[in-house]
């Protein structure tokens, strides 16, 4: 059986900038590019404070930078998202330090958090 495997991006912040996330979650990230293409990852998802900002798929192109500050980081192109599963929206207990990791959709989906249990004056 073949699982569904999904590349989160981990973000710090994010921008109110027309274009900025798709710039920034395509850009510079430390992962291996043969662990994209051997776990034959199709869909990307932006995460800033354990909820998906946005999905994304990824497109034909992707490689290594070979100079620069983001010298030998993976980037890749991404399409507006194209499968089944949309994750936007969701929120998932999520925690890791690594800001680009690859994981199970499954085991990502028994993560979600189906609600918020906090006073609205918290929020």
């Amino acid at each position: 059986m073949n699982k569904e495997r999904v590349l989160i991006i981990k973000l710090s912040e994010i921008k109110n900038e027309t274009g900025w996330l798709k710039k920034r979650v395509s850009g510079a990230w430390r992962i291996n590019l043969d662990t994209i293409i051997k776990k034959n990852i199709t869909h990307v998802v932006a995460m800033y404070q354990q909820k998906v900002v946005d999905d994304y798929s990824l497109g034909d192109e992707a490689g290594y930078h070979l100079t620069g500050d983001d010298a030998g980081r993976v980037w890749f192109d991404l399409v507006e998202y194209e499968g089944n599963s949309p994750l936007k929206g969701k929120r998932f207990d999520y925690k890791t330090a690594n800001p680009a990791t690859t994981k199970d959709l499954q085991e990502l989906l028994e993560l979600e958090v189906k609600y918020k249990d906090t006073p609205s004056s918290l929020e």
